[in-house]
């Protein structure tokens, strides 16, 4: 969450502090709102605060990261501050894990899936990568199955119990950490800073 709020720092904020309440809560909230609009170009540029690319991810996948933390970001104002916050709580602790470069802590998802349904077409694939093979006629050898074959043949647990046994895997763990990168989006350079100033100055000299 980041504050915008009205102090007594200079002559020229006790023009703000006399200003009816409503016109200092319409201030602040367009304050906010440049706040969230420079955020989210941030975001879409995939840049920090200072103007730096992000850190790639390390899975090789160059997608846009966090693309839908903008669409979250709100603007909540009284008639002393404004607070550019998320959502939610659950939303705001992940993005700033992501803000900061903290380290999070994965879960597997939720749900007892159903390992009696048929296997799935990422299994399948996945076990022909791995070279599983089945009989062919008795006398006939080893031949690789057909996605289809193993769809139609294998249930959902059995394929993922091959599968670990091919990659010599263990049952997964059920949670681990994961060390982000600072990726910083939220606030503002000491550019931005000066021209919110200048814009709250400018708008309490106007009414």
């Amino acid at each position: 969450m980041l504050n915008i709020d009205i102090n007594t720092e200079s002559v020229k904020t006790l023009n703000l502090l006399t200003l009816p309440g409503r016109k200092r809560r319409q201030i602040l909230r367009g304050a906010g709102r440049k706040v969230r609009r420079d955020s989210r170009d941030r975001l879409k540029a995939q840049k920090g605060l200072y103007g730096q690319a992000w850190e790639e991810r390390s899975n090789g996948r160059k997608d846009r990261m966090l693309k839908k933390l903008g669409k979250h970001l709100q603007v909540h104002t009284n008639e002393n501050q404004a607070d550019v916050t998320f959502a939610s709580s659950r939303i705001a602790k992940v993005a700033r894990a992501h803000q900061d470069g903290e380290k999070l802590t994965q879960t597997p998802p939720k749900g007892q899936p159903n390992y009696q349904g048929p296997a799935t077409q990422k299994q399948a694939k996945a076990l022909i990568k791995e070279g599983y093979k089945i009989r062919s006629k008795p006398g006939k050898g080893w031949i690789t199955p057909s996605l289809k074959w193993i769809k139609e043949n294998l249930t959902l647990g059995q394929a993922g119990l091959i599968l670990r046994i091919l990659r010599e895997q263990e049952k997964g763990p059920q949670q681990w950490d994961i060390q982000l990168p600072a990726r910083s989006f939220l606030g503002q350079n000491q550019n931005e800073y000066k021209q919110l100033k200048n814009y709250m100055f400018d708008q309490a000299t106007r009414h």
